[in-house]
């Protein structure tokens, strides 16, 4: 509880009531004073920001235009009737009717293009999408332009002979070559760009009020406006055309000039097209929706005024009300804050930014002396691992949580009052900084401790918790390091188990300096899972993984991955003709493979996991081998006569390593390759032997037998008779 003796609430309250309606009165006045030139200067500063958007909108649309012009010039320019077209020395009719279709295809597709052209300097000819206009400017343009000044994108007005209308707006690019000796042009393409495309491209964004986007050359000339009838009309007297040509840059300012009334210029200019465009609006009507803005402001402020008073009334007639509630929320802000400092000094000590201050220069207090013999723990909540389900989840972040809680709360139970001791989260792990007078390996009285609370939150919770200690730090200066140490500790739960009581000095001792990989024991599972023998799986597990407890943990968790590939692509590309999503099988396994926690779990899912895959390959094998029983069969059945018929013959035929075959061929027919084989040749020879026809030697050879002594042989040690024999029985 607060002490009120020590916090005049009443008085308090008084003063903070009475100066916060001070404020808020004078807050109000002044706010209704200049608040018309705030949002003023806001309507400016936007009317300019959308006003420069709306430009760059506009020049993006026309450079686009353009580039996408001068790209169909150059596309035309790599096309062989065009080629024909521009280099022929007499008119061909089927070259221009070629030429004809490609242009009014490109055209078709290109509807920002009004027209083009193909101009031969070799006749003279002049050939153009828009039959019957010939364009007569374009030619004069090319011939009297400086041969040293590239002509690429005039604005002008097209004359036309046929059409509705006697001139067309165009802008003109031109694609041209010169001959090197006399500058006459030699052949050109003139891409004429529709005026309103640029036009309809460059309109302006809606939420600038009667705004207008005009485009003007260096010259002054007009080159696109809203309506297109000021189209090349000399606008370089006006003052604010004046202003912005000698300007690359971006600008705005209020002018007269252009209307005779205020507007408001923005100004920017396109270093690629070499033009001007400026977006005008009028002043008042950029302002406009702000001055409304700006009265309903006000007409706010007063009702937040008139509410103010009457809160203010209200407030003043409960001044007798206790405050008690509210000074203790205030002071526990203020505790919650300390702590977040404190918890913040800690980290940075931890980590190794900052080294200990003495406790009389902190803002806060700390129940340890960091400048005394610290021993530093780390308690982490393990989380259990059940085989008979490999879809467990991990523990939700809120049970966490409250895990984490209790586990606080049993910690002040044991440690309290006989222990100086300061806890933090970090990472969902509890650190302890405790002070003793002795290493903790000496302080039997807080080993025991440790390990009740251990024993007092499985029973509670039904979950260990594992603890590991830093090196004792007697050194300021060490205290990152006693930190670090217990991180790397307590990663070490993997090989001694959940719960576990792990320093950094018995750790550290029982490991291996050098580490040999228990390569035989790898190689005696990898041969039982290829076997398809589950005996040896489990006896070769616990000898690889009884290895691994003797390394580092970061050598543990290569030596585990490494174990988890090789036993995945054994399982899953050295079996042939067993497909699956190989990708994803792969990732399902390694995502349940890190929710483990010690190498008893491991070694448990790897032995889950290994049986599991071996039953689901064997049974696609069974699927897949009754196919290939089929196949295999069919064969053989029609090359058995053949004499070099072998299982190499077969085994190749079907893409199988020889000797892998002859199991597999075995597996699936229950007798040897050559058992089959003979079997077969002296089934079929029985058959033949029905025909008195064919002689003995013969019927050998048909069946596959080249030596007619082994035929006989070898049928009258399956038959018990010689085929002559067999043959005279059958008349009988």
């Amino acid at each position: 509880m607060v002490d009120q003796t020590r916090f005049p609430v009443k008085a308090m309250f008084t003063k903070f009531f009475f100066a916060y309606l001070l404020l808020l009165t004078l807050a109000i006045a002044i706010i209704s004073i200049w608040l018309f030139h705030i949002f003023s200067n806001s309507a400016i500063r936007q009317i300019n920001e959308l006003s420069y958007r709306t430009l760059m909108q506009g020049q993006n649309s026309t450079e686009y235009l353009v580039n996408q012009a001068m790209q169909v010039s150059a596309q035309l320019s790599f096309e062989y009737p065009i080629i024909q077209q521009m280099n022929t020395a007499e008119s061909d009719p089927i070259v221009e009717n070629n030429s004809l279709k490609k242009l009014n295809d490109i055209i078709f597709i290109n509807e920002s293009i009004y027209s083009i052209g193909i101009y031969n300097g070799n006749n003279a000819s002049f050939l153009t999408s828009d039959y019957p206009n010939i364009d007569n400017e374009a030619i004069e343009l090319l011939r009297n332009s400086d041969p040293k000044t590239k002509i690429r994108l005039i604005p002008r007005k097209l004359k036309l002979i046929s059409g509705k209308n006697p001139e067309e707006n165009v802008y003109s690019i031109f694609y041209y070559n010169r001959d090197k000796s006399t500058n006459a042009v030699l052949n050109a393409l003139i891409v004429n760009v529709k005026e309103e495309a640029v036009r309809n491209g460059i309109n302006p964004d809606e939420r600038v009020d009667q705004g207008n986007i005009l485009i003007v050359d260096s010259s002054g000339k007009v080159i696109s406006d809203p309506t297109g009838g000021e189209f090349l009309k000399d606008y370089s007297t006006l003052g604010s055309i004046k202003k912005i040509l000698t300007e690359s840059g971006t600008n705005s300012f209020v002018d007269t000039s252009l209307s005779g009334e205020k507007v408001l210029v923005t100004h920017s200019f396109s270093n690629k097209l070499g033009w001007h465009f400026l977006h005008v609006v009028p002043y008042q009507a950029a302002v406009v929706s702000i001055s409304k803005l700006r009265n309903t402001v006000i007409w706010i402020s007063f009702i937040l005024f008139a509410f103010s008073g009457i809160a203010s009334l209200f407030v003043s007639g409960k001044l007798s009300s206790p405050l008690r509630g509210l000074v203790e929320t205030l002071e526990l802000m203020k505790e919650r804050s300390k702590n977040n400092l404190k918890v913040d000094y800690l980290k940075e000590i931890l980590y190794g930014v900052r080294e200990p201050r003495a406790s009389s220069e902190l803002e806060f207090p700390l129940r340890v002396d960091l400048q005394e013999g610290t021993s530093i723990l780390i308690l982490r909540i393990d989380e259990h691992f059940d085989v008979a389900s490999l879809e467990v989840e991990e523990v939700a972040e809120e049970v966490h949580k409250q895990m984490r809680l209790s586990l606080q709360n049993m910690i002040y139970e044991h440690m309290h009052p006989n222990h100086a001791y300061e806890s933090l989260e970090i990472n969902k792990d509890i650190v302890l900084l405790i002070n003793n007078d002795n290493a903790f390996m000496n302080n039997q009285l807080l080993l025991d401790k440790v390990t009740r609370l251990q024993d007092q939150f499985k029973q509670s919770m039904d979950t260990t918790v594992t603890a590991g200690w830093g090196t004792y730090v007697n050194d300021t200066a060490n205290y990152h390091a006693s930190f670090q140490a217990a991180l790397e500790v307590a990663h070490y739960r993997m090989v001694y188990g959940l719960g576990s009581m792990l320093t950094y000095e018995t750790v550290f001792a029982n490991l291996k300096h050098e580490f040999d990989y228990p390569h035989q024991h790898l190689k005696t599972l990898l041969d039982a899972i290829k076997l398809g023998k589950e005996e040896p799986i489990r006896g070769a597990l616990d000898d690889i993984f009884n290895a691994l407890k003797e390394c580092h943990f970061e050598l543990i968790k290569l030596s585990v991955n490494h174990l988890l590939l090789t036993v995945f692509i054994t399982t899953e590309l050295s079996i042939q003709y067993v497909k699956d999503d190989i990708l994803t099988n792969f990732n399902n396994a390694v995502s349940k493979l890190r929710r483990l926690e010690t190498l008893e779990q491991m070694k448990l899912w790897f032995a889950y996991y290994i049986l599991h895959e071996m039953q689901r390959i064997k049974e696609k094998r069974k699927h897949l081998n009754s196919d290939l029983l089929g196949r295999i069969r069919d064969f053989i059945e029609g090359c058995y006569a053949n004499t070099e018929l072998s299982v190499e013959m077969v085994a190749n035929r079907f893409d199988y390593n020889p000797m892998y075959f002859g199991r597999l061929f075995k597996e699936l027919f229950n007798q040897s390759f050559s058992e089959y084989i003979t079997e077969l040749r002296l089934n079929k020879s029985k058959v033949y032997l029905e025909q008195d026809q064919i002689t003995i030697k013969e019927v050998g050879v048909k069946v596959g037998f080249n030596n007619p002594s082994y035929f006989v042989t070898l049928f009258k040690k399956h038959t018990g008779m010689s085929p002559s024999e067999y043959r005279n029985k059958l008349k009988i």
